[in-house]
């Protein structure tokens, strides 16, 4: 499957830089990307999308209390359909491992490197 045939990759971080960064490195192997900074600015991004989205990447703790799991229920359930979807966090605890697993999310703990960020995001597109 080629990128240009894939949906975009939404991503949701409180942090500017973790977003833009991510953003550009995805923006540069050809994903389109959709980017928000709270569930709010989800909710904004979510009502312009013209396709499902193909992947989620998404921090675990956000503001308000919201948290990754709160971000993929919304765009699962937006979407109608099941999208996979990686969990950033630095918080690399048992319990964190645990919770992503139970929630459907691929976790990565934070700083991800683009190598394994790359082969992570083509096998999660490509299972789909």
């Amino acid at each position: 499957m080629s990128v240009s045939a894939v949906g975009p990759i939404i991503i949701v971080d409180d942090d500017p830089f973790i977003v833009e960064g991510l953003g550009m490195v995805l923006g540069a192997w050809g994903y389109s990307v959709v980017r928000a900074l709270s569930m709010e600015a989800l909710e904004t991004a979510l009502t312009g999308l013209e396709t499902a989205p193909s992947l989620l990447i998404t921090d675990h703790f956000l503001p308000g209390g919201r948290t990754g799991a709160d971000v993929l229920a919304r765009v699962r359930a937006h979407s109608g359909a099941h999208i996979p979807a990686i969990l950033l966090t630095g918080d690399g605890a048992p319990e964190r491992v645990s919770e992503a697993a139970s929630a459907g999310f691929r976790l990565m703990i934070k700083p991800v490197s683009p190598a394994p960020l790359r082969a992570v995001v083509e096998e999660l597109i490509l299972r789909a």
